[in-house]
């Protein structure tokens, strides 16, 4: 099988794209992927060829280049477009695909195809409003083009830019050479080469936004084999003790200042089968929660400190301090009535001496009755 030229390697990797561009195939697709790293391979292939056989020169202008080497200026844009679209590594594809609308860009320049004022113009604008009325510009540019080349140029597919320049390749033919001076296709390869430049100046506003997003973007470091061993069972451990529910130490239902620590389900105080039945009835699923009957937490709560003794009948018909004083002293001739006489002596004193200095009446000299 003999080697394919230039023109026919382009025009084949074109025609194998044109489902990519005209999203027929998801770029998510590693089937698409690999397609597009397939055709650069070949893009970047015929690119170094052109540069090393020397089709552009410096010192050539626009009217001294031929038809398809005229053409060929395309092969820059079309890789930025292929490498626009990879997921794979993508701040280096973004990185190559500006590198290579910019070589599309000042081969225009160069030719003066397009002058270095409509670029610049759209590039370095920072008023919101005029680069909006710049884009507005550039769009209504693009639909002219488009449909100015539509009509002349007989393609088939998708109408877009690999489309267009699938006709024009078509167009060439080995054996004649009227159509290197037809000047209807040398126009319209002209309006296609602008086209392209629109489009290439929008991509690179684009690229420019996403390059400042990824590189204020927190990046994630690539641990090796020995890293991601040495630190799993560090890793397990600490699951181990925080978050598995299952694994943590027991510990109290209720604190020392009644505060419940964990939650829990009081069961009913009765028989043990009760208990256990309802201690089965706990244990369900979508909800596991430890038990504790009510004498258990009564118990709690009165070693707490939480529970008043006393009352009911019983504490009232105990006898008040007074009257309990007043009986001991009636045991005459024993230690408790002395003391007790001693306590009674006291606190009828310290009486005396409150009502002396203490009136009835002089504490409610405000609020007269």
């Amino acid at each position: 099988m003999s080697a394919a030229t230039i023109p026919q390697l382009f025009a084949q990797t074109l025609t194998s794209l044109l489902p990519v561009f005209a999203y027929t195939l998801p770029l998510s697709d590693a089937s698409t992927q690999s397609l597009l790293t397939t055709s650069l391979d070949k893009l970047y292939l015929i690119y170094r060829t052109l540069q090393q056989v020397g089709v552009w020169s410096e010192n050539e202008s626009v009217h001294e280049l031929s038809e398809r080497s005229l053409l060929f200026t395309t092969v820059p844009w079309v890789i930025g477009a292929c490498e626009e679209k990879r997921t794979d590594d993508r701040k280096q594809a973004l990185q190559n695909a500006e590198t290579t609308y910019k070589s599309y860009i000042d081969l225009l320049s160069q030719y003066k195809i397009v002058t270095p004022n409509e670029t610049q113009e759209y590039l370095s604008s920072s008023n919101p409003e005029k680069k909006r009325e710049t884009k507005i510009a550039q769009y209504k540019k693009e639909k002219q083009l488009e449909q100015k080349i539509s009509a002349i140029a007989t393609f088939s597919g998708e109408n877009s830019p690999i489309s267009f320049i699938i006709a024009i390749l078509q167009s060439f033919s080995d054996d004649d050479s009227s159509n290197a001076d037809s000047p209807h296709l040398r126009q319209t390869t002209l309006d296609v080469l602008s086209l392209l430049h629109s489009q290439a100046l929008s991509a690179l506003s684009t690229i420019t936004m996403e390059l400042d997003i990824l590189a204020s973007a927190p990046s994630i470091p690539l641990l090796s084999n020995s890293d991601t061993a040495r630190d799993k069972p560090r890793q397990e451990s600490t699951q181990d003790t925080t978050w598995r529910l299952d694994s943590l130490p027991p510990s109290q239902l209720i604190g020392n200042k009644g505060k419940v620590l964990r939650p829990f389900t009081l069961l009913p105080s009765g028989q043990t089968q009760d208990k256990e039945r309802l201690k089965k009835e706990v244990f369900r699923e979508s909800w596991r929660l430890p038990t504790m009957s009510i004498d258990e937490y009564l118990e709690i709560e009165r070693q707490r400190g939480g529970i008043i003794s006393g009352g009911g009948q019983a504490s009232y018909d105990a006898p008040t301090a007074s009257e309990q004083l007043a009986l001991e002293t009636e045991q005459d001739g024993t230690i408790g009535a002395h003391d007790a006489d001693e306590k009674k002596r006291k606190k009828d004193e310290n009486w005396a001496v409150y009502t002396e200095e203490n009136a009835k009446g002089a504490g409610n000299t405000m609020n007269r009755g």
